[in-house]
């Protein structure tokens, strides 16, 4: 009898073992399915645009998520106005599944300098993904003839939602995509 006991105590230090891993792998598992902060690498600002030739092959990259799609070039006034509301909103919304991603039309457009892009989105804050448009093609499916900023807001499912064409105030946008969060 004293030989079983004396068996059982040398395992007991291996069934300690394996309830602490257990356990750790249990408090790890609900840490990272709750958004903890051990759940995924901590978010890095964008401080280069990423170029891209064409739009809707690159946003498939933020699949699942809502995206509000802003075309902007940094020689635009209104598009200057609005993007300090797109920082603030990706500031308080990506944790629940939004992603703005800004498109610069600088490389495209007439007065645009595309050397401008990273100093800008640096001056300004810029906290989310933004896409170089090299060419018109890259555009397609998206209309931008009216003028800008034109924005497309996209739910999760990948389908255009609505499309605004102006400024519209961080509020304005808010409201919009509460209801697809």
């Amino acid at each position: 009898m004293a030989s079983k006991r004396k068996k059982g105590l040398r395992k007991l230090p291996v069934f300690i073992m394996a309830v602490v891993v257990l356990a750790a792998v249990i408090v790890g598992a609900k840490t990272f399915l709750k958004g903890g902060k051990h759940a995924t690498q901590p978010y890095v600002a964008p401080t280069e645009p990423v170029p891209t030739e064409s739009v809707s092959q690159s946003l498939a990259a933020f699949q699942g998520k809502v995206v509000i799609l802003d075309f902007w070039a940094t020689w635009c006034g209104p598009c200057r106005m609005e993007i300090p509301g797109f920082v603030s909103l990706q500031n308080k919304y990506r944790d629940r599944g939004l992603e703005i991603v800004g498109a610069s039309l600088d490389r495209v457009t007439g007065p645009g300098r595309p050397e401008a892009v990273a100093p800008f989105m640096k001056q300004l804050g810029i906290n989310y993904t933004v896409f170089m448009i090299n060419n018109g093609q890259a555009m397609q499916g998206y209309d931008t003839r009216e003028g800008i900023p034109t924005t497309y807001i996209i739910d999760r499912q990948g389908r255009i939602v609505s499309r605004h064409v102006g400024y519209q105030p961080e509020s304005f946008f808010e409201n919009e995509i509460k209801a697809l969060l």
